[in-house]
């Protein structure tokens, strides 16, 4: 079980100068995400890489990312689209960047050019567990069920707290093993 010190770490310890996926904060995280077997306290440490990954080191940027995520949630995908394109025209080595538009992509059904970003995310942050979800979620639908598998089983070797993937990995294993017998 991870310490009572870890989780003060993930709630208090403040942003340095600049975060994202190259903050020296997550190594730390990510292993205790894998080592924990407690959902609220998985929830928390999941909650704080998140917030690290969110966090490009610049008020514009920041404030264009979430300024990005709003419109994504009132289903406003074009301009959604066109604040993630700016960032990353501003900053191409933000991660999360590329997997925000990544999802605006894939909620337009642009699967290959959602895969091309996820690529993108995943070149920057292989740990990114929520791109390789999506990979996975896309691949699913295109009934590509041996690289869903693969995807899905990255995402849960990195965080095992994702209970639809988890679900959904487990039924893509019962049919393959049906296919086999």
């Amino acid at each position: 079980m991870v310490s009572i010190g870890v989780l003060f770490l993930c709630l208090f310890w403040g942003n340095p100068g600049y975060a994202r996926q190259d903050d020296p904060r997550l190594d730390e995280l990510f292993s205790a995400l894998t080592d924990t077997n407690d959902t609220p306290e998985a929830k928390v440490i999941e909650g704080s890489i998140w917030k690290i990954w969110l966090t490009s080191g610049s008020d514009t940027v920041d404030f264009m990312m979430l300024q990005g995520i709003n419109y994504m949630s009132e289903g406003r995908f074009d301009k959604a689209l066109i604040l993630f394109s700016t960032v990353i025209k501003i900053d191409p080595e933000f991660s999360e960047a590329w997997n925000k538009r990544a999802t605006v992509l894939f909620l337009l059904g642009d699967f290959d050019k959602s895969i091309e970003d996820i690529g993108h995310t995943l070149e920057l942050e292989p740990r990114h567990f929520g791109a390789l979800a999506g990979l996975g979620q896309i691949y699913d639908l295109q009934h590509n069920q041996r690289n869903a598998l693969l995807a899905y089983e990255k995402a849960m070797a990195i965080n095992p707290h994702l209970p639809g993937v988890k679900i959904r990995l487990k039924q893509l294993q019962t049919e393959r093993d049906k296919k086999n017998i």
